[in-house]
C-alpha cells in the first residue's frame, strides 16, 4: 500500500511540474522576465529567473510541485471518505449527512494516513529516487494507473453523491 500510494505522489508531482513546463510559455511572469530591462538586471546579477522558477518547482523536498502533490494526495484521502460517507448515507438513510465533525475527521484522517505513508522520514523522497531510475515503459504504465486512481477516486466521490440524492430526493 505505502509503495503504490507513494506511485501515486509521484506522478501527481510529476504530473503538476510538467504541466508547469508547458505553460512557461505563457506565464506573465515569465514574460515580465524575458522584458529587456529585466533581462539586463538579471544578467547583471547573474542570474536566469526562468532556471530559478524550474528549479523552485522541481525540488522533491520542498518545490511548489511537491507541495501541490501532497496536497492532492491529502484531497483524495478525504474524497474517498466523503465518497464512503455519502454512499453509506444512500443506502441506509440515516439522517446524518456530513456533519462538520465528518469534515474535520476525514481532514485529520488523511493528514495521518499521508504522514506515515509519504511524509513520515522522508519516505517520499527515496521512493522518489527510485522512480526517477524507472524504465520507460513502467513509467507510462504507472502514469496512466495513477492518474486512473486519481479520476477513479474524484468519479466515486461525485457518483456516490449522486446515488446519495438519487436515493433521498427531497434531501438536497
Amino acid at each position: 500500500m505505502e509503495r503504490f500510494w507513494n506511485i501515486v505522489h509521484y506522478f501527481a508531482y510529476r504530473a503538476h511540474y510538467k504541466s508547469h513546463l508547458l505553460f512557461n510559455r505563457i506565464s506573465p511572469v515569465l514574460l515580465f522576465y524575458r522584458l529587456p530591462f529585466a533581462r539586463r538586471h538579471f544578467e547583471k546579477k547573474g542570474t536566469d529567473p526562468e532556471v530559478e522558477v524550474n528549479k523552485a518547482f522541481e525540488r522533491p523536498d520542498i518545490g511548489l510541485s511537491s507541495i501541490f502533490a501532497g496536497g492532492v494526495m491529502h484531497g483524495l484521502i478525504v474524497l474517498l471518505c466523503f465518497g464512503i460517507e455519502l454512499l453509506y448515507e444512500g443506502l441506509f438513510q440515516t439522517g446524518d449527512l456530513l456533519t462538520k465533525y465528518h469534515v474535520v475527521g476525514f481532514v485529520v484522517l488523511s493528514f495521518v494516513v499521508d504522514y506515515f505513508l509519504l511524509f513520515k522520514h522522508d519516505k517520499y523522497i527515496g521512493y522518489f529516487k527510485e522512480f526517477e531510475k524507472m524504465e520507460k515503459a513502467d513509467r507510462k504504465r504507472w502514469a496512466w494507473i495513477s492518474f486512473g486512481v486519481i479520476l477513479g477516486i474524484l468519479f466515486f466521490a461525485v457518483g456516490s453523491f449522486l446515488f446519495m440524492a438519487y436515493r433521498e430526493p427531497g434531501r438536497i
